[in-house]
């Protein structure tokens, strides 16, 4: 089945991407995946859900639950589900990273939303005792694949400051990055943004600064790992300041795998 032409090129991108994921864990052909068919229909089950949406969230730089299935259950609609996620988070600014990554890890502990507003608040005022904390860094450390310890967080006393002083950690930030993998990753942004001149592609450039739209990110990151047969989770992509961070962390994925 081919899929339409119609639509912008953000939207065409995305299906493509959600439609070949899609067949990736169904072990089908792509053409034969149906943008307007539900995915369970076509033979995804709870733990290829699972599967497929790992990937997409890597790619995309997003977090979707496998709940959010159910109102976005076809090819074509889960597809503009995350461009308007990966939209609506350009609007959103520059927001670091790492401080969206606290504030879900504190949300988790604390089991109450926290808001952009408590930022600049101590983590004391926010009611982190030393057991919460002790909560706090593992969970973090967990989805970071960190080691951090919890008296950083005196030292760091607010979100704000704390995500900052992780970034100021960024793997990569430093030094040269694993040559092989920054090759693989320059020629996925030479192919994706093809008027960007490869002397501006330097370990030490993000994909922001390079012009890349969030879609054109998630195109960059994709080719990458599938050229270097990898998969990174999606808190730590969202994490790489630059493309020397982006590069060390796809080696470190390749040496684990």
């Amino acid at each position: 089945m081919s899929l339409p032409n119609n639509g912008d090129a953000d939207d065409r991108k995305a299906l493509h991407t959600v439609v070949d994921s899609a067949a990736k864990v169904l072990f089908v052909a792509p053409e034969e995946v149906d943008p307007d068919v539900p995915l369970v229909d076509q033979g995804l089950d709870s733990i290829l859900a699972v599967e497929l949406l790992e990937s997409l969230n890597g790619v995309f730089d997003q977090q979707v639950r496998a709940a959010e299935l159910n109102e976005h259950p076809t090819p074509r609609r889960l597809a503009a589900h995350y461009v308007q996620l990966t939209t609506d988070a350009d609007e959103a600014g520059a927001t670091s990273p790492y401080l969206s990554v606290v504030r879900e890890c504190l949300a988790e502990v604390l089991m109450a939303e926290v808001e952009p507003a408590t930022d600049h608040t101590t983590f004391a005022d926010l009611g982190m005792d030393s057991i919460l904390r002790v909560e706090f860094i593992a969970v973090l450390n967990s989805r970071l694949d960190r080691s951090d310890d919890e008296a950083l967080l005196r030292e760091h006393s607010t979100p704000a400051r704390f995500a900052a002083y992780l970034a100021s950690q960024t793997d990569g930030e430093a030094g040269q990055p694993p040559a092989e993998a920054f090759a693989v990753l320059r020629k996925a942004v030479l192919e994706v943004l093809p008027e960007t001149s490869r002397d501006t592609v330097t370990p030490q450039t993000s994909l922001r600064q390079l012009g890349a739209s969030s879609l054109d990110r998630a195109d960059i990151v994709a080719q990458a790992m599938h050229q270097l047969g990898v998969r990174a989770p999606a808190e730590r992509l969202a994490a790489a300041q630059n493309l020397g961070a982006l590069a060390t962390l796809l080696e470190q994925c390749r040496e684990r795998a």
